[in-house]
């Protein structure tokens, strides 16, 4: 089978998000999305694809007006699942990059729930986005921030960043934030949530069971 190459070492801003988003639209986790191809080869520098997601996270606002509803979620599966080299995961978790770089990566994406999921969550996207990149956290195990330095600063940015975005004034956010936070398991987690319930009286009773499950890692 001949391979499909794409070639992101030196794409502009706009290639990048044409990367990213400008493909036949299939549905998620369909084996036909443009990420699931088997022959699909990326040649990617990890610290130029983790700059341009930067970028293009601090200006998601704009992303709207580039690309279509349906391009815009199925971009989002792309980049936080495991379907081509280079995504997220393989940036923050596998790529050599310096922890800098993947704690600013992991900051940035505030701006992806503040400038765009709070006004439209693209489905289940905005939800699952941390459920990918810290479920190796946990449940799985598989990062260990209680003895892996490196991990614990990635840890400690995602709660950061999941901190930020539980005080988005956008349900589909908060709700996002709660579901990271319980795979992110960090020590801090309890409080901050306590705050959120206590700052929220008038949450159901079935939301602040959730925020409960949540701040102890039990809403798998």
């Amino acid at each position: 089978m001949p391979e499909t190459t794409i070639d992101i070492r030196k794409a502009s801003l706009p290639e990048f998000e044409d990367f990213i988003f400008d493909h036949d639209v299939h549905g998620a986790g369909s084996d036909k999305a443009w990420y699931n191809q088997l022959d699909l080869v990326i040649y990617y520098d990890a610290a130029h694809s983790a700059q341009c997601l930067i970028e293009m996270f601090q200006n998601a606002r704009s992303l709207p007006s580039k690309h279509d509803r349906a391009k815009l979620e199925q971009g989002c599966w792309a980049m936080f699942g495991s379907g081509f080299e280079g995504n997220l995961n393989d940036l923050i978790w596998k790529s050599k990059i310096p922890l800098e770089t993947k704690e600013e990566l992991i900051s940035s994406m505030f701006f992806m729930y503040r400038n765009l999921f709070a006004s439209d969550p693209l489905g289940e996207a905005c939800e699952m986005w941390w459920d990918s990149l810290a479920y190796d956290i946990h449940p799985m195990g598989v990062a260990d921030p209680a003895n892996n330095p490196a991990h614990k600063r990635i840890q400690r940015a995602m709660f950061e960043t999941l901190s930020k975005i539980l005080e988005l004034d956008s349900v589909d956010c908060q709700l996002a934030a709660l579901h990271g936070l319980n795979h992110v398991f960090h020590p801090d987690t309890k409080s901050v949530v306590k705050n959120y319930v206590d700052s929220n009286p008038d949450l159901s009773d079935a939301a602040v069971e959730y925020a409960t499950l949540c701040a102890n890692g039990l809403a798998m």
